[in-house]
């Protein structure tokens, strides 16, 4: 028992470096597009509109080549390899078992019992039993803690939401998904103020504002999260023709 928790703790801080590894590889990627090509490229869902319109597949950024590869990338110099796959949503990592281990052992990292992916997996799945991880698909994601959390203050009366996003400002009237939206977010994520995709929520009575927090689509239950982002935030977007699918 002893044993193997150890194992599930050491697995624990692999992937956490693992992730913050990939989040800031992408971040100096996007700083070294933007400053190479005079762009304001700020999210997952900014680099995917800028690959699609470029179609490069190879970058160089402080000595680190980035190779991209279906639906990930892999990043390597002589001393450094990680291997992933973009993620869920505005995600830039999910976590592959498989990759993991791969990257472990490319890197030749000390722990050699994650080179086996098939282990790296069978932990994985004990971690989601035990309301660590999440699997999306063929993917799996730290959950958010109930530690992690806060409970927002929405008014009960309102008439109007104004969203703000990415430059972007919408007002909507009180409708029902906006209500189902505010009983579905029992719990906030309380780093919500890092999350660069972030978007701002304001809400309104006769023109006076009573209450904001702001929006993440990684940061609010995923049943909000569906109607937000799938919904409202979808419907805005295609409207007023802003961005793509």
């Amino acid at each position: 028992m002893r044993a193997g928790k150890r194992m599930e703790e050491k697995l624990q801080t692999i992937l956490q470096n693992y992730i913050e590894k990939i989040e800031l590889l992408c971040e100096r990627l996007l700083e070294e597009i933007n400053f190479t090509e005079h762009l304001d490229l700020k999210t997952k869902y900014d680099f995917f509109l800028y690959r699609a319109t470029c179609r490069k597949m190879e970058f160089q950024v402080n000595g680190v080549k980035y190779r991209l590869h279906g639906i990930g990338c892999t990043a390597y110099n002589d001393d450094f390899f990680i291997d992933w796959d973009f993620g869920y949503r505005s995600r830039w990592y999910g976590i592959d078992p498989w990759k993991v281990a791969l990257t472990l052992k490319m890197s030749k990292d000390i722990n050699t019992e994650f080179y086996d992916g098939d282990l790296v997996k069978s932990r994985c799945d004990l971690l989601v039993e035990k309301d660590i991880l999440f699997q999306h698909k063929n993917q799996y994601y730290f959950k958010i803690q109930k530690q992690e959390v806060f409970v927002p203050q929405f008014p009960e009366n309102y008439d109007t939401l104004i969203i703000e996003w990415s430059g972007q400002r919408w007002e909507i009237p009180r409708k029902k998904e906006i209500d189902k939206f505010i009983r579905k977010s029992i719990w906030v994520y309380d780093k919500i103020d890092e999350d660069k995709n972030k978007c701002m929520l304001r809400f309104l009575l006769q023109g006076k504002e009573l209450y904001q927090i702001p929006y993440s689509d990684t940061a609010y239950p995923e049943s909000a999260v569906k109607i937000m982002s799938d919904v409202v935030l979808r419907n805005l977007i295609q409207k007023n023709c802003v961005l793509g699918d």
